[in-house]
């Protein structure tokens, strides 16, 4: 031993082994021991949002007291400072719950290092029903409206029905399902607006929760001015070359719309369009394009243009004679008896187009001597005479007169028989006309009144066809004349 200490590398080592030794005791063992002291502290979460889960939505229908919790947890800062609410969760299981009124708990999930103090409300009570669904129709409603002037037609919708699904105590309360279409100041048709539905009850106050399937529809609806339909006729301006006379006129249409207000409309009963006859230099046929101006008052017209078939010929006459005079409007009490000519017939020369004189006979042709209002007396009368469009008389300016001689009857002697004591009775005139007769009474004039054609080297146009013809040939029969 003593030689050991005698060596001076066992010593150094010695040494150091207790230097090691006092180190370690003096930087370990001398220095006070410190606890960890963890502190929690408590946290207070509003409106934390009840979940439900486990209940087929689409068939059940669930109703609670209350829709959110107040939650209290506590842990340390760092847990609860760093964690976000939506971190704390409350559910309500529905799985196992059938329809009726039942009082449920509520389950929480909470984040780590986070511990549970209270939630209130901690259960529920809980009210399931079963869905019904029913099939009910489209309503839409018009709000404002269209343009001055316009006006809207009856809203067509598709589909027009849907399906409602509510619980049966909140279906019984569906009255009706619409929706709103805005009109205000519209001009424009629509052919497929979307309009959101809605239910509503019999007050008016929307239904919650309603599902409507589909959720939409399409409403078409036209808006437009008011139109009316009216009958074309042919006018005329102007005036034909000397040698020839219109024939046929045929519009490719019978029938415009106009449109405009409904009381300006009331007032049109047909449209008159005008030829001008001067653009018509030869015979034959040819087409004409005539502008459709809207009438005064009206906003426009359709179609705007209108092609038309003027056929022309070679002036020509005919000579028809034995046509009767008719006797009109003689007053009651009286007898006419037409004195010249004592025939009551009279011969009439006619101009036209040839394939027109061909096709007339005395029936085409009305002569009346109107008497209404004339007392007894000889008068000279005025023929009134018609015949089809589009045949003038030749001469139309020399009168037709007729002398017509308005008789009262004598009232007889009675002469005693000495049989019977009963005068004879006087034999009645064979020439004569009694009155009585229904008829318009004119104002009597000197002056003959011819309703015929004017001829059409003087501008005014000729009947076309037969006088029998029939659609929007403007060759129709007729009162003479254009």
């Amino acid at each position: 031993m003593d030689k050991w200490m005698k060596n001076n590398n066992f010593n150094k080592i010695l040494a150091l082994v207790f230097g090691i030794i006092l180190w370690t005791i003096v930087h370990v063992d001398t220095e006070p021991t410190n606890q960890t002291i963890v502190s929690t502290q408590p946290k207070i979460i509003e409106n934390v949002k009840i979940e439900q889960t486990g209940l087929d939505e689409e068939k059940y229908v669930y109703t609670v007291d209350a829709d959110s919790v107040r939650l209290e947890v506590s842990g340390k800062n760092s847990d609860l400072n760093f964690k976000f609410s939506d971190a704390y969760k409350v559910t309500l299981d529905l799985s196992d719950v059938g329809p009726g009124d039942t009082t449920l708990p509520l389950n929480y999930t909470l984040p780590k290092g986070v511990e549970f103090e209270s939630m209130e409300p901690s259960e529920v009570n809980v009210h399931v029903e079963l869905r019904n669904t029913k099939t009910f129709p489209v309503n839409v409603n018009i709000a404002g409206a269209p343009a001055d002037g316009y006006q809207a037609a009856v809203a067509v919708i598709d589909p027009a029905e849907v399906e409602v699904t509510l619980p049966a105590s909140e279906l019984s309360k569906v009255a009706t399902v619409q929706g709103t279409v805005e009109l205000e100041g519209e001009k424009e048709t629509f052919t497929e607006k979307r309009v959101r539905l809605t239910a509503y009850d019999s007050d008016g106050n929307e239904i919650s929760g309603a599902v409507i399937e589909p959720s939409t529809v399409s409403v078409q609806m036209s808006i437009s001015l008011p139109n009316k339909t009216l009958p074309l006729d042919v006018g005329f301006t102007g005036q034909l070359p000397g040698s020839l006379s219109l024939s046929r006129v045929t519009p490719e249409m019978d029938t415009v719309t106009v449109y405009g207000s409904e009381e300006m409309l009331a007032s049109l009963s047909s449209y008159e369009a005008t030829l001008d006859l001067s653009t018509v230099q030869s015979a034959g046929t040819q087409q004409v394009k005539l502008e459709l101006k809207p009438p005064e008052g009206t906003s426009k017209i359709e179609p705007a243009e209108v092609n038309v078939t003027v056929s022309a010929a070679e002036v020509a006459e005919r000579t028809m004679e034995n046509i009767p005079i008719k006797l009109e409007g003689v007053g009651s009490g009286l007898t006419a008896v037409v004195t010249d000519p004592p025939a009551r017939v009279i011969t009439l020369t006619l101009s036209g187009a040839p394939t027109l004189l061909d096709q007339l006979d005395q029936d085409n042709i009305s002569v009346v001597a109107d008497v209404g209002g004339l007392a007894a007396g000889v008068h000279q009368v005025p023929l009134q005479i018609s015949m089809p469009r589009f045949i003038s008389l030749v001469n139309s300016s020399q009168p037709h007169t007729v002398t017509i001689d308005l008789q009262t009857p004598a009232t007889p002697v009675a002469t005693a028989s000495p049989d019977t004591g009963i005068g004879p009775t006087p034999e009645p005139s064979s020439e004569a006309v009694s009155g009585g007769e229904n008829s318009v009474e004119p104002t009597h004039s000197a002056e003959p009144a011819v309703t015929a054609t004017p001829d059409p080297t003087e501008g005014t146009a000729e009947n076309s066809s037969t006088p029998e013809g029939s659609g929007n040939d403007t060759n129709s029969g007729s009162t003479g004349g254009t």
